[in-house]
């Protein structure tokens, strides 16, 4: 099952501060709703554990993050593979950092995701609610904690 989603919350942040928000593994994990850990493994890699449920199925996640097409204060992309018992899930992300003007940034992303297995099973209308709530939470609780400097 594909799922499609973007966004592009604006930030009362400068630029800057938005791009070294986005390469913290840390500050980004504590916005994302069921992360368990996050491991660096190098700076472009990381291993994350994330749990995840829909309806009544639940999974717990091992992904393999990858940041890559890196220009450095202006964009990125960032790919995450992995899997849980019985289910699989391959996200490809591009965020865009734009200057608004006013102290405020626009955080430009979008996101597709591949998801299959158990998850997916349980159908199109509650996982693709359950992954626009979880989307949705996670940009907001971002773009409101980096606003909070």
């Amino acid at each position: 099952m594909k799922l499609d989603f973007s966004g592009a919350p604006e930030i009362t942040a400068s630029p800057a501060t938005v791009w070294s928000k986005l390469l913290d593994p840390d500050f980004v994990a504590a916005s994302a709703p069921g992360v368990e850990s996050v491991e660096r493994v190098d700076p472009t890699h990381f291993k994350v554990v994330s749990g995840f449920g829909v309806g009544a199925v639940k999974v717990r996640f091992k992904l393999d993050v990858e940041l890559f097409d890196i220009v450095e204060g202006e964009r990125l992309k960032m790919r995450a593979r992995g899997k849980a018992p019985g289910s699989a899930v391959d996200l490809l992300s591009a965020l865009q950092v734009e200057d608004v003007g006013g102290g405020r940034t626009r955080l430009n992303w979008s996101a597709s995701s591949e998801i299959s297995g158990t998850v997916a099973s349980v159908g199109a209308r509650l996982l693709e609610g359950t992954a626009r709530r979880l989307t949705e939470q996670f940009w907001t609780d971002f773009a409101q904690r980096v606003s909070a400097g």
